[in-house]
């Protein structure tokens, strides 16, 4: 019975085993497939300090903080070379005017986004890989009954090239409110990495670069720029103001410090330029504007496949 016993248990240790390095492997595929560095979930806290606005002698200024918290859920696909990513994420944004164009209750404005995101992740073979997303995405106020004013549908497609073990690129094409009106954006991407060194890009829309550090490269450190906008529908109890959008570029800093094996810490810091916001009336009467150049800080916590040894 004892020979039994250990012979069952030996059987049961070597189906997790079996089981724990499919996870393994299968996180390594998601991650080797991603264009970007890739996240199961997270929550974040941008701050974009007060900015002047520009061409105004009122010294009036504006300024916003963000929220925002997403979840990801991958799944292989039978043929081994397909993964479907299915994203759930909510952004809240605080904006705070002073501006005789903006009539809302104490100059700020409450705007909020809920988005589903399904991703297709396809390795045609060794060398080339495929991205396929689509994002539709209610943003608005949320003071007013949901029309089809609220809802944006974006979506990209990127084609990516292993053009040795410590290099590939690629591109495509996305369709994003990034820069405040939703439009499309071709696309560049970029991926290095060797030693402690790596390269993440997707130009226009964001690139980095990080250095590792300390035993087990628990911390990255390095710069980055990313650009950044967003479009809601709003009401305002004069209906002058129908819908706002804005972009804006930041450049700074960052370091992501390794807490456990799946759970890291963001920060990144530095200026925010070119920052431009556009009000649209019921008329589709345009209003443009802009801002200077302020700092701004971003801090998270996000979940992280475990890494390659």
């Amino acid at each position: 019975m004892g020979k039994k016993v250990i012979m069952r248990y030996s059987n049961k240790n070597t189906a997790n085993k079996k089981a724990s390095f499919g996870v393994f492997f299968f996180f390594i595929f998601l991650k080797a497939s991603y264009s970007q560095d890739f996240k199961l979930a997270g929550i974040q806290y941008n701050n974009y300090q007060k900015s002047e606005i520009k061409n105004d002698s009122g010294n009036q200024e504006i300024s916003f903080q963000e929220f925002g918290v997403f979840v990801n859920f991958p799944k292989k696909l039978k043929n081994d070379k397909t993964v479907l990513v299915n994203e759930f994420g909510y952004g809240f944004v605080e904006a705070s005017f002073d501006n005789p164009l903006f009539r809302f209750d104490d100059n700020n404005k409450k705007l909020q986004m809920f988005y589903y995101q399904v991703t297709l992740l396809h390795q045609w073979n060794e060398k080339w890989n495929l991205l396929v997303n689509l994002k539709p995405t209610f943003a608005s106020d949320f003071e007013t009954k949901l029309s089809s004013d609220d809802f944006i549908f974006q979506g990209a497609v990127t084609a990516t090239r292993k053009l040795s073990s410590t290099f590939k690129i690629g591109g495509g094409l996305a369709y994003s409110a990034r820069l405040g009106s939703p439009r499309l954006i071709p696309l560049v991407n970029l991926q290095y990495k060797k030693n402690r060194h790596e390269i993440n890009a997707l130009f226009p829309i964001n690139a980095k670069y990080t250095y590792s550090l300390l035993p087990s490269n628990k911390l990255e450190l390095g710069v980055k720029y990313n650009l950044n906008g967003g479009n809601f529908n709003v009401y305002s109890e004069d209906n002058s103001i129908d819908e706002i959008n804005y972009s804006r570029v930041n450049f700074g800093v960052l370091a992501n410090y390794q807490l456990t094996k799946i759970l890291r810490f963001e920060a990144f810091g530095g200026l925010s330029a070119g920052r431009k916001y556009s009000l649209i009336d019921t008329d589709d009467t345009t209003y443009d504007f802009d801002s200077d150049s302020a700092p701004f800080f971003s801090v998270g916590i996000v979940l992280v496949p475990p890494k390659r040894k």
